[in-house]
């Protein structure tokens, strides 16, 4: 398995669907053009775009055995879905967002239930369970301070439109590991999940 891992220590991890290069490049290509408009955000790069099903945390490497195990009992009770992104906002609202992000226009409704499966299904091995409900969207940017952000939200939107004809398939769920560096968050697959198929390769 990757990432580099030694013996006892704790591994920092989420749950994802991975979207494709070209729609990571269309959303890249609108960023570029606002990024501009909001200088104080921490804008995501491209390789790092993902729709979060789960964050799990700090896990120990020891257990990890029994979570991979419930994560490939989940995506096999699962299907293959489409998903279709569309539509910009601001967490916890526009004109005063520490969160830039980018919604599902098709798909959140499969995405939601697969997330409340893993949320059910991790507790069982130690994993905090989920306070807010599921809401599929994908980051785009994080601020320190909030901000009104409403301007660089249409301006991204209109740049955006289209986006939702580019949907695609999600086939699979994968377990991602985060490290934490000055430059920015990286991010290792671990394991990959296939829906309603076993599959369970590792990276």
């Amino acid at each position: 398995m990757g990432g580099g891992k030694k013996k006892g220590e704790t591994l920092r991890l989420f749950a994802a669907l991975d979207i494709p290069e070209k729609v990571r490049e269309r959303i890249a290509e609108a960023v570029s053009r606002n990024a501009g408009l909001l200088p104080q955000a921490r804008w995501v790069r491209k390789e790092n775009l993902h729709l979060t099903l789960k964050f799990i945390g700090e896990y120990p490497e020891e257990k990890l055995g029994g979570l991979e195990e419930i994560m490939e009992a989940k995506a096999l009770n699962g299907e293959p879905f489409t998903v279709a992104l569309k539509g910009c906002g601001g967490f916890p609202s526009p004109g005063k967002a520490r969160v830039i992000w980018l919604g599902m226009g098709k798909g959140e409704k499969e995405a939601a239930s697969l997330a409340a499966e893993l949320d059910s299904g991790l507790s069982k091995v130690g994993v905090g369970r989920e306070t807010r409900p599921f809401r599929g969207h994908l980051t785009l940017a994080r601020l320190r301070n909030p901000l009104d952000c409403s301007p660089c939200l249409a301006s991204l939107e209109e740049d955006l439109a289209g986006l939702e004809d580019m949907d695609f398939m999600i086939s699979e769920i994968t377990l991602y590991r985060s490290f934490l560096r000055p430059g920015g968050p990286h991010y290792v697959p671990l394991r990959r999940f296939g829906l309603g198929r076993e599959c369970g390769a590792r990276d």
